[in-house]
């Protein structure tokens, strides 16, 4: 029997651990790029100017208060805080992110501890902290990580409720109000996690037999849901074209396979790609987990919250067959997935008899995937902490050194934005059919000191007064002083 004082140890190494890689230089890994940018940028302006939307010139905003501005309140409004409280930069935008991250931690760890004992907690905190795409998708300006932390937060007090045989009117509100801002947070999260707490309550109906309880956790779920709808509608779209845009986005919108050739392709990655491939592995362990517990006693050995996220990672799932690929877009099943997991594996190691096995088989299939998946951090992943990454400090010193005097031109580069000290810029930025902001031909103003854009959109401009030198993956234009056409 380990004592409480070596637990204790434990749990403060591995909580130690984790926070020392969250912050690992966060500020340059990953790259900036054009997502966190738009988000970062929408944040910057709310903090400045108290306007929700893309600078496009001086004291001028392309308005973002609508449905494409994919990631809501939740996650920006603490980025707009920390750039108002300590100013414009990029660790000041990226600080809420690595605080939602380690919250995420601590969640894992609370939920876990409740519903399954201290080892199942501190295998799937280390499995999380050792999982490459935390870092990739929680240290950007991004809702993957806000909207899972907001999940978690309500699968605990879901969790609570149930233990309270549903008497508690507290846990229910937060249980619902948690969901809320999850929900708001991200789209896939609103559509995702409403059927899975739809088809949760509808297996459970019968043990909630207070119906004002359920009250109390819908008013909760709303309120969150309400300050969204009351940001983005109504605009210049009305919900149901903001629907099908949904519909048309989670497809496979960036190629012209039909969607039965689209999940066709996406669901063969499932076992010729490493990290779709895991996924599936701990996905079906954990399902025939499942099985075998309900075929021994139904109901009775589950709960809901565990319902919940089980569904939401089958969810997840489907909804990625369908669309682009991207493996970001399934990365809130393959975090919630090291809830369920660590768990599963006691759960099945129990069918052996011989004790020795059983704790052999606990300790080595977790452990060794996550010394595997530690491997895969340090030496092989994009957050690898091998790889030097000059982005941020190339950025930081070609931008940080414009006097607030001097005006620049960003084309279609708003990731950049944030190393820049001043205000003093426009900018024209394109995406799809969601944003057509800034004038294109706003390189031409007289005014214009700098110009900076991507090297593979746009390299000339047939500007005869501008140096152009590279700077990372852009090309940094300057005027010549005195320059004769």
């Amino acid at each position: 029997m380990i004592s409480k004082k070596i637990k204790a140890i434990i749990l403060f190494s591995v909580l130690a651990l984790g926070a020392f890689l969250i912050v690992f230089h966060f500020t340059d890994t990953p790259k900036v790029w054009i997502d966190e940018g738009v988000f970062t940028e929408v944040a910057k302006s709310f903090a400045l100017h108290g306007v929700l939307g893309l600078q496009v010139d001086v004291g001028k905003f392309f308005p973002m208060n609508n449905f494409a501005l994919s990631t809501s309140y939740p996650a920006l409004l603490p980025v707009a805080g920390s750039i108002k409280l300590f100013g414009n930069g990029i660790w000041q935008s990226r600080l809420p992110m690595i605080v939602y991250m380690f919250i995420l931690v601590l969640l894992f760890y609370f939920f876990e501890k409740k519903k399954y004992g201290f080892w199942v907690a501190i295998l799937s905190v280390l499995m999380l902290i050792s999982f490459a795409p935390f870092y990739g998708n929680g240290r950007p300006v991004l809702g993957e990580v806000p909207g899972l932390v907001y999940l978690v937060l309500g699968c605990l007090m879901l969790l609570l409720w149930e233990k309270s045989d549903y008497q508690s009117r507290r846990f229910a509100l937060m249980s619902g109000l948690a969901f809320g801002l999850s929900a708001a947070t991200k789209p896939i999260y609103m559509s995702v996690l409403a059927v899975a707490l739809i088809t949760s309550f509808l297996l459970w109906h019968k043990q909630v037999k207070l119906k004002r309880m359920l009250l109390i956790f819908g008013l909760g779920f709303l309120i969150p849901v309400s300050i969204w709808l009351f940001i983005h509608f109504p605009q210049d779209k009305s919900i149901s074209e903001s629907i099908s845009l949904y519909i048309y986005l989670s497809g496979n919108h960036e190629s012209n396979l039909s969607t039965s050739q689209t999940i066709l392709v996406n669901l063969k990655r499932f076992y010729t790609e490493t990290t779709p491939a895991l996924f599936a592995l701990l996905v079906m362990v954990t399902s025939f987990s499942f099985w075998r517990r309900f075929r021994k006693n139904k109901f009775a050995d589950f709960s809901i919250a565990e319902c919940v996220i089980f569904s939401f990672v089958i969810l997840n799932w489907l909804v990625f067959l369908k669309g682009t690929g991207h493996y970001r877009y399934f990365f809130p099943a393959q975090a919630l997935v090291y809830l369920l997991f660590p768990a599963a594996i006691y759960n099945l190691a129990e069918i052996f008899k011989n004790k020795k096995l059983f704790y052999r088989i606990v300790l080595a299939v977790p452990v060794g995937l996550i010394v595997l998946q530690f491997v895969q951090l340090i030496f092989f992943s994009q957050t690898s902490f091998t790889v030097k990454r000059t982005r941020t400090s190339e950025l930081s010193k070609v931008l940080s050194e414009i006097s607030p005097s001097e005006k620049i031109f960003f084309d279609a580069s708003p990731e950049v934005i944030i190393f820049l000290k001043s205000s003093n810029y426009s900018q024209h930025l394109y995406m799809e059919n969601l944003i057509n902001a800034g004038n294109a031909t706003g390189f031409n103003d007289p005014s214009l000191t700098y110009i900076l854009s991507r090297d593979d959109f746009q390299t000339d401009y047939g500007l005869k007064c501008f140096n152009k030198k590279s700077v990372d993956r852009y090309y940094f234009f300057e005027r010549i002083k005195n320059c004769k056409k």
